[in-house]
Parts: structure tokens; sequence; C-alpha cells
């Protein structure tokens, strides 16, 4: 997985490529853990090259988005493949998230 970092005005754009397993999870989980702790609270996540994502990589964005709230942040997943939108779905985790279709959607929100 492909994982790149992009500083927005009021946001970090995070954008993710490949397959979210339980290989690339421990690197995204670190990455991720290190803008918090630099005092980032807000945070985009753009699926739109994300082809895959396990029940470890469901269990990130629970556990990010559970970061986030306690830190009075936000997080917008945005540009989800059907793939990947379906196992959101099936598992119920859309309802823990505030979904855009694109980018420049989800940057509106902040």
């Amino acid at each position: 997985m492909q994982i790149t970092v992009e500083e927005k005005e009021k946001a970090l754009l995070f954008q993710l490529a490949g397959h979210l397993g339980h290989g690339s999870v421990e690197e995204l989980n670190r990455v991720f853990d290190e803008w918090l702790g630099k005092g980032r609270h807000d945070f985009i996540m753009d699926m739109s090259r994300l082809q895959y994502v396990s029940s470890a990589g469901l269990r990130f964005f629970f556990e990010a988005v559970t970061k986030v709230n306690n830190l009075k942040g936000k997080m917008i997943l945005c540009g989800m493949q059907p793939e990947v939108r379906q196992v959101f779905d099936v598992s119920g985790f859309t309802s823990f998230f505030s979904i855009c279709e694109t980018t420049q959607n989800a940057l509106k929100q902040f």
C-alpha cells in the first residue's frame, strides 16, 4: 500500500492506494499517530485509489476516528471505490464516518 500525506489549509489529506490489509495497517497507523502527535486533528482520507480493505483495515479506521473524535477533530472519507464502500456498508462502518464523493467536497467541510 502507498500512503501520501499532503498538508492542506485546514486538514491533512491522506491519499491511500493499493491494499489495506494486515501487513500495511501498522505503517498507516504509525504515520497517522505521528501526525496526531504533531497536533493535527482534522483528516481527509482519499480512498479513490484504495482497492481493498481487510478487517484489520476497518479496525484502523474505527480506532482512528475514535482518536480524532476524542480530540474534537474531524475525519472525512472520500472517493471510495464500490468494492471498498461495500465492505464499509456491510460492516455497518459507514455510520461512524462523514463520507464525501470527492476531496474537494471534503475540504469544504472544514
